[in-house]
């Protein structure tokens, strides 16, 4: 049955064009100046110990290297991802602090519906150029930590 119906659908598809108008479903575009979002224990623990497991298996594949740093997540006591946890927190909290003022900018930049085109992108990308270069001072600042 299985395979039947498999062939009546590479021979409709065959012939198919789609009607026009239609369109595939496009993502949505990501806004460059948002913030990055807050990494998790696990990924805390992946960016400490991917140069030792990189160091023990030189030849592997990303796969592979992923895997055991999957392994080795699984292997550690409570003790030890609670460091990772406690970072995972701390960057949470960093984000929710920036996503908070990212929106409230984001609300305060938006101009009355009906506006000229583009207008708004414009003040958006005006506004992020200020925001990126006090970004850059306060980046310096986070890595002495």
């Amino acid at each position: 049955m299985a395979e039947k119906d498999k062939k009546r659908y590479e021979i409709e598809m065959k012939n198919y064009i789609p009607p026009k108008g239609t369109k595939k479903g496009k993502k949505r575009e990501k806004d460059p100046n948002a913030p990055k979002r807050a990494l998790s224990a696990f990924f805390w623990f992946c960016n400490d110990e991917r140069p030792r497991v990189k160091v023990t298996m030189p030849d592997s594949s990303v796969g592979e290297i992923a895997k055991e740093l999957g392994r080795r997540w699984n292997d550690c006591t409570e003790d030890q991802k609670s460091k990772y946890e406690a970072l995972a927190a701390k960057d949470k909290a960093r984000y929710e602090k920036e996503i908070n003022a990212y929106k409230s900018k984001k609300g305060k930049a938006s101009p009355a519906k009906g506006g000229a085109k583009g207008g708004k992108k414009q003040q958006v990308q005006e506004e992020s150029d200020e925001e990126d270069d006090d970004d850059d001072e306060d980046d310096d600042d986070e890595d002495d930590d």
